[in-house]
């Protein structure tokens, strides 16, 4: 082992370390120890900037600044409560709802932080009112605003699709990864909604409309004017929808199309620019960057290289994907997971595509899913968020509640993927 991949190694363990312990953003670290790297490796700062991410940077700033115009100005509240009238009375309905809201919002480029931020308040206050359980109810979010987290709109999705493409899997799209993810979800969320309380909800839950201006009592700081639809939220949703149909049908930049959509909304709107700026996601920009730079000096110097053979060394890739699945629920657990799937997918694909695994698509899915899973922990910023909210639930109990279900998703999670995709092939 070089000096420089012995680094790499001890640099890569003390940015998560760092980052848990202290709460720094851990793209900073990532260029710091990028430089230490390089310098160890022979490397020139324009052979350690090679990695940056412009593609990402650039998908990450435009959705997330076309989405910054559409939170300033209603739209979203205005996709919220319109989805929960269309419950009609129906309580049963309202944790589905919720779920597919969040699901949308985050398939369009609403990061689930963000997503999980602005629902899970109102989400919470419905809960307390209609005597749905908290549990169900944030677990139907928070597992709703992860299920769609692979699109291709997303950081999730634009993260494993760089990799995907970096690797030379040019026969793997993003939507072979996406679509088994999605369904894992589908599963996991259906299993959540039974087990606490969706049943019982459909027996007993009927009662009247849900009263959506009690959840958003100021019209104006909903940004609905007074209820009325306004022309700025229609021309925002036709922006939001031409973004889905020029990017995913026409296969024009997602990033240059959000900031172009954007940019005329905030023409046409000019009080909504400095918003819109001030709403870009800088610190998942930052994140990302910082971290596929170090991931990029990492594999200049040989590190990614050893780890991959190594990891192959264990096993066959039917091994290797769920070793790998179980390492990512753990350092996800406590870690961000944009950074677990960065940092853990350049050395899970290569040990595959040398085995010429058939479920390439599987196992990147299934590692997904094990490292997004584990964000119901209430020691995350998710699953505290969960917890800052409820109404109608002793806190500590409900601390407790989501960390047995933390648990049971850090095994389940990462086993039951893994058999469906990897094993058996399903993905």
């Amino acid at each position: 082992m070089t000096p420089a991949i012995a680094a790499s190694v001890g640099c890569l363990v003390l940015m998560f370390g760092l980052a848990i312990a202290f709460n720094v953003n851990i793209g900073v670290l990532g260029f710091v120890f990028a430089l230490v790297v390089a310098t160890i490796g022979g490397l020139t700062v324009d052979e350690m900037l090679g990695s940056f991410p412009a593609d990402i940077f650039v998908l990450i700033a435009g959705v997330t600044y076309l989405f910054a115009i559409a939170r300033a100005n209603g739209t979203v509240e205005l996709i919220v409560t319109t989805g929960v009238r269309m419950v009609a009375g129906r309580v049963a309905l309202i944790p589905v709802i919720f779920g597919l809201i969040a699901a949308l919002l985050v398939a369009f480029g609403v990061f689930p932080s963000a997503a999980l931020a602005l629902l899970a308040p109102l989400a919470m206050s419905f809960a307390a009112k209609y005597r749905v359980s908290p549990l169900l109810m944030g677990l139907i979010i928070l597992h709703g605003v992860n299920a769609t987290a692979m699109s291709p709109l997303n950081s999730y999705g634009a993260v494993t699709r760089s990799v995907l493409e970096k690797s030379g899997l040019t026969d793997v799209s993003i939507w072979d990864v996406f679509v088994p993810y999605l369904l894992i979800y589908v599963l996991l969320m259906t299993v959540v909604y039974f087990a606490f309380g969706g049943l019982h909800l459909i027996r007993h839950g009927h009662g009247k409309e849900p009263e959506v201006a009690d959840a958003a009592a100021d019209p104006e700081a909903a940004g609905t004017d007074g209820g009325r639809v306004t022309v700025e939220q229609i021309a925002t949703l036709v922006a939001i929808a031409a973004l889905g149909v020029l990017a995913l049908g026409f296969d024009l930049d997602v990033g240059i199309t959000a900031f172009a959509l954007g940019a005329v909304l905030t023409l046409c709107y000019p009080a909504r620019g400095e918003t819109a700026v001030k709403g870009i996601a800088w610190s998942v920009i930052l994140l990302t960057s910082g971290l596929f730079v170090f991931v990029g000096v990492a594999e200049q110097v040989g590190a990614i290289d050893l780890a991959s053979d190594a990891i192959g060394g264990l096993g066959g890739p039917v091994v290797t994907a769920l070793l790998a699945s179980a390492i990512g629920a753990v350092v996800s657990a406590f870690a961000s997971t944009t950074a677990t799937l960065g940092a853990t997918f350049p050395i899970l694909i290569p040990p595959l595509q040398a085995a010429e695994f058939a479920h390439i698509p599987g196992a990147v899915a299934g590692f997904g899913v094990a490292a997004s899973v584990v964000d119901v922990s209430p020691t995350s910023p998710s699953g505290a968020l969960l917890m800052a909210n409820v109404r109608n639930r002793d806190r500590s109990v409900y601390f407790r509640q989501l960390l047995y279900w933390a648990g049971a998703m850090l095994v389940c999670g990462s086993i039951v993927p893994w058999l469906l995709l990897v094993v058996l092939g399903l993905g």
